[in-house]
């Protein structure tokens, strides 16, 4: 086993935890066309017929690869995915470093950096490992962007994974010309990464305060402890993107709603796993929607909606601009609070609609945007609103 086999498998790694079939799509790409890649001219192709460089092949990992990139860009099909990725990510590495590549194509990259991978076992079996480790490092990123914009409000999740899709071709290419330093420098980004996750870690742990009663580390903005279930004396208001805010809260009834709408428990503040109405909080065993309760949220939200709709009017006045702003504040502020009871399925098609329907009236916006950016406000709301009530009509099992 040579040196380049050895890079090759390692820096096949970090693109495989990216992503599932994009660099087998540019790895078949680059046994059928060597020639078209700069310093690569000399070697010679496959023979016809190679597995990897057939027509169909080609054609399937292409459209796998179209359909990952575009569907990485949803946050409903990201977040339903994430899980099965972990497995499915090693998998895929394994099946294309051992069966994709015939006698032909070993001929090939044994003459250049990105060589065979008829690998050992042993190599073969700590590749896997470390793809499934990365891959579940990736997911608990997307966790973490789904608790701060769930409903990818900001683009975070969209501009993360346009990362993710540069940096699977940017290594794919540094791995053909340069495979020791792409191993490098992807070996130091991950450390950074694991580095960085370690401190927030750590930065949570240290924002919780202990209960004056039994002493157990709440977080900041919990109204009760979540083992004796006792007041807490100081409650840190929550913030836009889920986080603690220095001041403190002022109004506890307002504060449990806001909880609420960031799908928090409103008496523990841990964050409630399941989009189930009626359900107990996994924490404390707090009932959620019991008090409050769906009509006092409802109220709530009814009240952002008077006040968010009115600023969309004087907002339409400023071309573009101003829809935009309603819309960016109507989707964090209206929309999402009910979005996030609601299970992926549900509101995906009702998604896409909306989307279409959010463009019409964008275009609309350009020119008559106090008139576009109300009606745009008032219609997406009572479309979530409906959905939202239903929903809590039926009753969901605790």
């Amino acid at each position: 086993m040579s040196v380049a086999q050895i890079v090759t498998i390692l820096g096949s790694i970090p693109l495989f935890s990216m992503r599932t079939f994009l660099p087998a799509f540019l790895a078949a790409i680059f046994l059928t066309y060597p020639e078209y890649f700069p310093g690569m001219g000399d070697i010679a192709p496959p023979s016809e017929g190679t597995f990897i460089t057939r027509n169909w092949v080609l054609v399937v990992l292409g459209i796998l690869s179209i359909l990952e990139i575009i569907g990485d860009k949803s946050a409903d099909i990201r977040n339903l995915v994430k899980n099965a990725e972990t497995y499915l990510k090693p998998l895929i590495f394994l099946v294309i470093n051992l069966n994709l590549l015939d006698e032909a194509s070993v001929e090939v990259l044994e003459e250049m950096q990105w060589a065979a991978f008829d690998l050992k076992w042993v190599l073969l079996g700590f590749g896997m490992l470390m793809v499934h480790w990365l891959a579940s490092l990736r997911r608990d990123f997307i966790s973490f962007l789904e608790d701060i914009d769930e409903d990818d409000n900001f683009y975070m999740g969209r501009i993360g994974s346009w990362m993710e899709d540069s940096l699977v071709i940017f290594g794919f290419f540094l791995l053909v010309w340069a495979g020791i330093v792409m191993v490098t420098v992807y070996g130091l980004a991950i450390a950074i990464f694991v580095v960085l996750q370690k401190r927030y870690v750590r930065k949570l742990e240290k924002q919780k305060t202990p209960c004056p009663s039994c002493g157990n580390l709440n977080l900041p903005f919990a109204v009760n402890c979540y083992h004796c279930k006792a007041l807490q004396p100081n409650i840190h208001k929550i913030g836009i993107f889920g986080q603690r805010k220095s001041a403190l809260v002022e109004d506890v009834r307002q504060h449990q709603l806001k909880l609420l709408s960031h799908r928090k428990c409103p008496s523990c503040g841990s964050k409630l796993e399941s989009p189930a109405i009626h359900q107990k909080c996994n924490s404390c065993g707090n009932l959620i929607f019991q008090d409050p309760g769906v009509n006092d949220y409802l109220k709530y939200q009814d009240r952002k909606f008077y006040k968010i709709s009115g600023l969309s009017f004087i907002l339409g006045f400023i071309p573009v601009v101003g829809f935009v702003i309603s819309a960016v504040m109507a989707n964090v502020y209206l929309f999402s609070p009910y979005r996030r009871y609601l299970p992926k399925g549900t509101s995906f098609f009702t998604k896409l609609w909306i989307k279409f329907f959010t463009f019409m009236f964008f275009l609309l916006g350009v020119a008559l945007g106090f008139i576009a950016a109300p009606i745009y406000i008032i219609l997406r709301y009572f479309v979530w609103k409906k959905k939202f009530t239903a929903r809590a009509e039926r009753g969901s099992a605790i």
